[in-house]
């Protein structure tokens, strides 16, 4: 039997079913496929908890402003806390309520994110900061 030619395919894993698979070219079908995993999935919700463990006191909502290819940018609202972590993939901004308050009132373009924010933690909160900007 003739030796089969190594060749190497980088692929997207696509939904089949309740599970994920990887397509490559018919000629491969019955062939031994050995599948290297090059970056893990993200799991926002778990990463940022664990990123915002030391503060989670004095948080009050958590909310993914953006992502983009592997870049999550994070609004944590905290009681009184002022701080920005970045850690691997995330960025994370830790502000009091007070202040984006404020900056709710006066600047555009943190309404401009509130409105497209989504909820980790504390979504009647994230509803009453969009009603607040009249988003």
């Amino acid at each position: 039997m003739e030796e089969p030619k190594k060749r190497i395919f980088y692929r997207r894993t696509i939904r089949v079913g309740n599970s994920s698979g990887v397509l490559l070219p018919k000629y491969l079908l019955g062939a031994e496929v050995k599948v290297l995993i090059l970056n893990p999935p993200l799991n926002i919700r778990k990463d940022i908890l664990n990123l915002a463990g030391d503060f989670l006191d004095s948080v009050i909502g958590i909310y993914v402003i953006n992502v983009q290819k592997r870049k999550v940018e994070v609004l944590v609202i905290s009681t009184n806390i002022s701080r920005s972590i970045e850690s691997g993939n995330y960025h994370l901004d830790i502000v009091p309520i007070n202040a984006l308050k404020k900056s709710i009132r006066e600047k555009l373009s943190v309404r401009e994110k509130i409105a497209k924010a989504k909820p980790i933690l504390n979504k009647a909160l994230l509803f009453e900061l969009k009603k607040g900007a009249g988003v």
